[in-house]
């Protein structure tokens, strides 16, 4: 009787199994969809790193352009000094009172800009918010 109970359970199952598949198989996606997609991305995302890196670049080509006799600067050795001359590719800069170093332009790392007093960081800030 069990044996009879099997045989008749394992019949009503087969037809439920056969439509899982069918179903299972209508839900698969499409290998070259997924790789289109992956690949679009990939690409996307590419381009938006080389755009940033170009952008970084033009900003540190700018920077040194603006590099004049008598600008402070900040060395890639971390050194603070104030450029005195300006040849082609090269910069003379002043560390120490009469102590000149030559720096290649990629030794440059930052340009150090004068900060304003405090009480005309607050007027521009004013001015800022009445523009708005």
């Amino acid at each position: 009787m069990f044996n009879a109970f099997l045989a008749t359970a394992a019949k009503a199952a087969a037809p439920a199994a056969q439509g899982a598949q069918g179903t299972a198989q209508q839900t698969q996606t499409n290998p070259m969809g997924m790789l289109l997609l992956m690949g679009g991305a990939f690409i996307l995302m590419f381009w938006m790193m080389s755009r940033s890196n170009k952008k970084q670049q033009q900003k540190r080509e700018e920077l040194l352009d603006s590099i004049t006799k008598g600008t402070e600067v900040m060395l890639a050795s971390g050194i603070y000094g104030t450029v005195s001359a300006v040849q082609d590719k090269i910069f003379t800069v002043e560390i120490a009172d009469r102590v000149f170093v030559k720096v290649n332009r990629a030794g440059i790392h930052d340009v150090i800009r004068p900060e304003a007093p405090a009480e005309e960081k607050k007027e521009e800030k004013k001015e800022e918010k009445s523009d708005k």
